[in-house]
Protein backbone atom coordinates (compact mmCIF):
# COMPACT_ATOMS: atom_id res chain seq x y z
CA UNK A 1 0.00 0.00 0.00
CA UNK A 2 1.27 3.48 -1.14
CA UNK A 3 0.88 6.03 1.59
CA UNK A 4 0.25 9.56 -0.68
CA UNK A 5 0.49 13.00 0.95
CA UNK A 6 -1.66 15.82 -1.44
CA UNK A 7 -0.93 19.02 -1.54
CA UNK A 8 -3.81 21.49 -2.32
CA UNK A 9 -5.96 18.78 -0.50
CA UNK A 10 -8.88 21.38 -0.98
CA UNK A 11 -8.75 22.82 -4.60
CA UNK A 12 -9.55 21.02 -7.96
CA UNK A 13 -7.37 18.74 -8.34
CA UNK A 14 -7.01 18.08 -5.15
CA UNK A 15 -10.75 16.73 -4.56
CA UNK A 16 -10.44 14.60 -7.68
CA UNK A 17 -7.19 12.67 -6.60
CA UNK A 18 -8.64 12.38 -3.18
CA UNK A 19 -11.65 10.43 -5.11
CA UNK A 20 -9.70 8.77 -7.86
CA UNK A 21 -7.24 7.22 -4.55
CA UNK A 22 -10.38 6.20 -2.48
CA UNK A 23 -11.37 4.16 -5.77
CA UNK A 24 -7.96 2.64 -5.65
CA UNK A 25 -7.14 -0.41 -3.51
CA UNK A 26 -3.45 0.11 -3.97
CA UNK A 27 -2.81 3.70 -2.35
CA UNK A 28 -4.31 5.54 0.72
CA UNK A 29 -3.76 8.93 1.63
CA UNK A 30 -1.73 9.85 4.71
CA UNK A 31 -1.33 13.28 4.29
CA UNK A 32 -3.28 16.99 3.28
CA UNK A 33 -1.01 20.18 2.78
CA UNK A 34 -3.40 23.31 1.99
CA UNK A 35 -1.79 26.75 2.33
CA UNK A 36 -2.52 29.10 5.80
CA UNK A 37 -6.32 30.74 5.80
CA UNK A 38 -8.09 27.51 3.19
CA UNK A 39 -9.14 25.53 6.55
CA UNK A 40 -9.87 25.95 9.98
CA UNK A 41 -7.14 23.95 12.36
CA UNK A 42 -8.62 20.86 12.97
CA UNK A 43 -10.13 20.36 9.68
CA UNK A 44 -9.95 16.61 8.23
CA UNK A 45 -10.69 14.46 5.58
CA UNK A 46 -11.32 10.72 5.67
CA UNK A 47 -10.00 11.55 9.47
CA UNK A 48 -6.78 12.90 7.98
CA UNK A 49 -6.13 16.63 9.45
CA UNK A 50 -5.37 18.85 6.95
CA UNK A 51 -2.15 20.93 7.41
CA UNK A 52 0.11 23.75 6.26
CA UNK A 53 3.23 22.12 7.66
CA UNK A 54 4.77 20.01 4.83
CA UNK A 55 6.99 18.26 7.06
CA UNK A 56 3.90 17.55 9.11
CA UNK A 57 1.60 16.49 6.37
CA UNK A 58 4.71 13.96 4.61
CA UNK A 59 5.83 12.60 7.74
CA UNK A 60 4.15 9.12 7.07
CA UNK A 61 3.94 8.88 3.97
CA UNK A 62 5.98 7.19 0.40
CA UNK A 63 4.92 9.76 -2.34
CA UNK A 64 4.20 13.78 -2.35
CA UNK A 65 1.48 14.84 -5.37
CA UNK A 66 1.66 18.73 -5.53
CA UNK A 67 -1.05 20.94 -8.01
CA UNK A 68 -0.85 24.59 -6.43
CA UNK A 69 1.42 27.15 -7.78
CA UNK A 70 5.57 27.07 -8.81
CA UNK A 71 6.50 29.44 -5.73
CA UNK A 72 4.46 27.16 -3.29
CA UNK A 73 5.51 24.14 -5.14
CA UNK A 74 9.53 24.87 -5.35
CA UNK A 75 9.33 25.08 -1.48
CA UNK A 76 7.32 22.90 -0.91
CA UNK A 77 10.00 20.42 -2.51
CA UNK A 78 13.10 22.14 -0.84
CA UNK A 79 11.54 20.86 2.27
CA UNK A 80 10.40 16.90 2.18
CA UNK A 81 12.61 13.71 1.38
CA UNK A 82 10.32 11.86 -0.77
CA UNK A 83 9.44 11.04 -4.02
CA UNK A 84 7.19 13.73 -6.08
CA UNK A 85 5.16 14.24 -8.49
CA UNK A 86 4.34 17.10 -9.96
CA UNK A 87 1.19 18.64 -12.06
CA UNK A 88 1.68 22.27 -11.09
CA UNK A 89 2.52 24.79 -14.65
CA UNK A 90 3.62 28.31 -15.12
CA UNK A 91 7.27 27.48 -13.96
CA UNK A 92 9.92 30.47 -15.00
CA UNK A 93 13.11 29.43 -16.51
CA UNK A 94 14.76 30.06 -12.32
CA UNK A 95 11.96 27.52 -10.92
CA UNK A 96 12.82 24.74 -13.59
CA UNK A 97 16.46 24.65 -12.87
CA UNK A 98 15.85 24.86 -8.95
CA UNK A 99 13.43 21.71 -9.33
CA UNK A 100 15.75 20.05 -11.43
CA UNK A 101 19.19 20.71 -8.52
CA UNK A 102 15.88 19.38 -5.98
CA UNK A 103 15.80 16.31 -8.59
CA UNK A 104 18.96 15.02 -7.72
CA UNK A 105 17.83 14.20 -4.36
CA UNK A 106 14.57 12.96 -4.57
CA UNK A 107 12.71 11.36 -7.45
CA UNK A 108 10.55 13.91 -9.08
CA UNK A 109 7.57 13.43 -11.92
CA UNK A 110 7.41 16.28 -13.67
CA UNK A 111 4.54 17.54 -16.45
CA UNK A 112 2.36 19.73 -17.70
CA UNK A 113 -0.51 17.14 -18.23
CA UNK A 114 -1.23 13.68 -16.45
CA UNK A 115 -3.53 12.41 -18.98
CA UNK A 116 -2.53 9.10 -20.75
CA UNK A 117 -4.43 10.65 -23.70
CA UNK A 118 -2.23 14.05 -23.88
CA UNK A 119 1.22 12.15 -23.35
CA UNK A 120 -0.11 9.74 -26.54
CA UNK A 121 -0.83 13.36 -28.46
CA UNK A 122 2.46 14.35 -27.49
CA UNK A 123 4.16 11.42 -29.40
CA UNK A 124 1.55 11.37 -32.49
CA UNK A 125 2.36 14.82 -32.69
CA UNK A 126 6.29 14.08 -32.79
CA UNK A 127 5.17 11.97 -35.50
CA UNK A 128 3.47 13.64 -37.47
CA UNK A 129 6.00 16.93 -37.40
CA UNK A 130 8.45 14.66 -38.46
CA UNK A 131 6.35 13.84 -41.86
CA UNK A 132 4.41 16.48 -42.62
CA UNK A 133 7.47 18.78 -42.28
CA UNK A 134 6.70 22.00 -44.43
CA UNK A 135 3.25 22.48 -43.15
CA UNK A 136 2.07 25.32 -41.32
CA UNK A 137 1.40 24.52 -37.95
CA UNK A 138 -0.72 26.27 -35.14
CA UNK A 139 -1.81 25.16 -31.52
CA UNK A 140 -5.22 26.29 -30.12
CA UNK A 141 -6.22 25.45 -26.14
CA UNK A 142 -8.92 26.46 -24.32
CA UNK A 143 -9.41 26.51 -20.48
CA UNK A 144 -11.61 27.82 -17.51
CA UNK A 145 -11.80 31.31 -16.73
CA UNK A 146 -9.74 31.09 -13.24
CA UNK A 147 -6.83 29.59 -15.23
CA UNK A 148 -3.98 32.18 -14.47
CA UNK A 149 -1.31 30.87 -16.68
CA UNK A 150 -1.22 31.10 -20.74
CA UNK A 151 -0.60 29.53 -22.86
CA UNK A 152 -1.00 25.86 -21.00
CA UNK A 153 2.24 24.20 -19.68
CA UNK A 154 0.48 21.36 -22.18
CA UNK A 155 0.52 23.81 -25.14
CA UNK A 156 3.78 25.27 -24.22
CA UNK A 157 4.68 21.23 -24.30
CA UNK A 158 3.37 20.61 -27.64
CA UNK A 159 5.15 23.75 -29.26
CA UNK A 160 9.17 22.21 -27.58
CA UNK A 161 8.06 18.98 -29.11
CA UNK A 162 7.54 20.98 -32.53
CA UNK A 163 10.78 22.87 -31.88
CA UNK A 164 12.89 19.61 -31.29
CA UNK A 165 12.04 19.15 -35.05
CA UNK A 166 11.44 22.49 -36.62
CA UNK A 167 12.77 24.99 -34.85
CA UNK A 168 9.92 27.69 -35.68
CA UNK A 169 9.36 31.06 -34.19
CA UNK A 170 6.36 31.10 -31.45
CA UNK A 171 3.47 33.62 -32.13
CA UNK A 172 1.17 34.21 -29.37
CA UNK A 173 -2.17 35.55 -31.12
CA UNK A 174 -2.18 37.62 -33.81
CA UNK A 175 -3.27 41.69 -33.86
CA UNK A 176 -3.49 44.27 -36.26
CA UNK A 177 -2.12 44.44 -39.66
CA UNK A 178 0.51 41.47 -39.35
CA UNK A 179 1.24 40.65 -42.83
CA UNK A 180 1.34 37.27 -44.34
CA UNK A 181 1.60 34.03 -42.09
CA UNK A 182 5.37 33.34 -42.06
CA UNK A 183 6.93 29.59 -42.87
CA UNK A 184 8.87 29.74 -39.59
CA UNK A 185 5.99 30.98 -37.21
CA UNK A 186 4.63 28.82 -34.75
CA UNK A 187 0.80 30.06 -33.75
CA UNK A 188 -0.58 29.70 -30.40
CA UNK A 189 -3.50 31.17 -29.23
CA UNK A 190 -4.87 30.48 -25.77
CA UNK A 191 -9.11 30.65 -24.72
CA UNK A 192 -10.05 31.65 -21.08
CA UNK A 193 -13.77 30.64 -21.08
CA UNK A 194 -16.63 29.61 -18.83
CA UNK A 195 -15.28 25.86 -16.81
CA UNK A 196 -13.80 24.43 -20.01
CA UNK A 197 -11.60 21.76 -18.14
CA UNK A 198 -8.75 21.65 -20.81
CA UNK A 199 -9.21 20.95 -24.85
CA UNK A 200 -6.11 21.02 -27.10
CA UNK A 201 -5.92 20.84 -30.99
CA UNK A 202 -2.80 20.86 -32.99
CA UNK A 203 -3.64 22.29 -36.71
CA UNK A 204 -0.86 20.91 -39.27
CA UNK A 205 -1.77 23.19 -42.94
CA UNK A 206 -0.46 22.47 -46.12
CA UNK A 207 -1.59 22.55 -49.86
CA UNK A 208 -5.00 20.97 -50.33
CA UNK A 209 -5.60 20.02 -46.94
CA UNK A 210 -5.68 19.91 -43.41
CA UNK A 211 -4.51 17.69 -40.79
CA UNK A 212 -5.86 17.79 -36.68
CA UNK A 213 -4.95 16.26 -33.45
CA UNK A 214 -6.99 17.16 -30.45
CA UNK A 215 -8.03 16.43 -27.41
CA UNK A 216 -10.12 17.57 -24.86
CA UNK A 217 -10.79 16.55 -21.25
CA UNK A 218 -14.28 15.86 -19.95
CA UNK A 219 -13.07 16.24 -15.99
CA UNK A 220 -10.65 16.21 -13.70
CA UNK A 221 -10.43 12.75 -12.87
CA UNK A 222 -8.42 11.77 -15.94
CA UNK A 223 -5.02 13.98 -14.92
CA UNK A 224 -6.22 13.14 -10.97
CA UNK A 225 -5.74 9.47 -12.54
CA UNK A 226 -2.83 9.64 -13.89
CA UNK A 227 -1.44 11.44 -10.94
CA UNK A 228 -2.11 8.29 -8.87
CA UNK A 229 -0.27 6.39 -11.64
CA UNK A 230 2.61 8.27 -11.40
CA UNK A 231 2.84 8.60 -7.71
CA UNK A 232 2.87 4.53 -8.08
CA UNK A 233 5.25 4.32 -10.50
CA UNK A 234 7.64 6.31 -9.34
CA UNK A 235 7.98 4.67 -5.71
CA UNK A 236 11.02 2.99 -5.29
CA UNK A 237 13.01 4.80 -8.35
CA UNK A 238 16.39 6.67 -8.18
CA UNK A 239 16.53 10.61 -7.70
CA UNK A 240 16.03 12.02 -11.45
CA UNK A 241 13.66 14.32 -13.25
CA UNK A 242 10.94 12.59 -15.07
CA UNK A 243 8.01 12.97 -17.31
CA UNK A 244 4.54 11.64 -18.07
CA UNK A 245 6.89 10.18 -21.02
CA UNK A 246 8.85 8.11 -18.87
CA UNK A 247 6.23 7.04 -16.62
CA UNK A 248 4.04 6.10 -19.63
CA UNK A 249 6.78 4.56 -21.83
CA UNK A 250 6.01 0.79 -22.19
CA UNK A 251 1.84 1.68 -22.37
CA UNK A 252 2.69 4.35 -25.46
CA UNK A 253 5.53 2.14 -26.89
CA UNK A 254 2.50 -0.46 -27.52
CA UNK A 255 0.59 1.58 -30.19
CA UNK A 256 2.75 0.30 -32.57
CA UNK A 257 0.63 2.10 -35.32
CA UNK A 258 2.52 5.38 -34.67
CA UNK A 259 5.71 4.26 -34.92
Amino acid sequence: MIKICISGALGRMGKNIIDVVKEDPEVEIKGLLEKKGTFQKGDKINGIEITDDVEKATELCDCFIDFTNPEATVEHLKKIKIPAVVGTTGFDADEINEIKKISKKIPVVLSPNMSRGVNLLFSIVRKVCEKLYDYDIEIVEAHHNKKKDAPSGTAKKIADIINDIRHLKKTYGREGFTGERKKDELGIHAIRAGEIVGEHEVIFAGKGEIFKISHTALSRKCFAEGAVFAAKWVCGKKPALYSMGDVLASEIENFRWIR
